[in-house]
């Protein structure tokens, strides 16, 4: 399986259904189940593993452009959209590495008391970020 159709296999867009969430709706989402990328919300599913995500990782070969998410470096949506060949796949790429623990996510809503206007800026100029754990 390719790492584009692992990280197609193993998200989806939204928040967690499963049902046992009683912090759903305004309120952050549990640790492990819901994702926030800003643009999207994300959840696993199909039981994903770091482990398979790792190995899929280092064997890609960048579509676009070449890229090491795992050099510890920041990685923001839009040099992996031209890894990994789409921008909305890597951002769905970086939730599933969030939700999995391999990557740390900053976006602007990390950042304390920004007005909405200027989040979505931020987001939109490529604001979004994972960085290896």
């Amino acid at each position: 399986m390719s790492l584009n159709d692992y990280v197609l296999y193993h998200t989806e867009r939204g928040e967690c259904q499963c049902g046992k969430c009683i912090d759903k709706g305004d309120k952050p989402d549990p640790i492990g189940h819901t994702v926030d990328i800003f643009f999207f919300k994300l959840i696993a599913r199909n039981d994903p593993t770091a482990y398979e995500f790792l190995e899929l990782i280092k064997t890609h070969k960048g579509i676009h452009c070449d890229c090491d998410p795992l050099d510890g470096q920041e990685h923001n949506y839009i040099e992996l959209g031209g890894w990994i060949g789409d921008q909305g796949r890597a951002l769905q790429f970086m939730g599933l590495g969030t939700l999995l623990g391999v990557f740390k996510l900053i976006t602007p809503k990390t950042i304390k008391d920004l007005p909405d206007e200027l989040m979505s800026q931020m987001a939109g100029m490529g604001f979004i970020t994972v960085q290896h754990k």
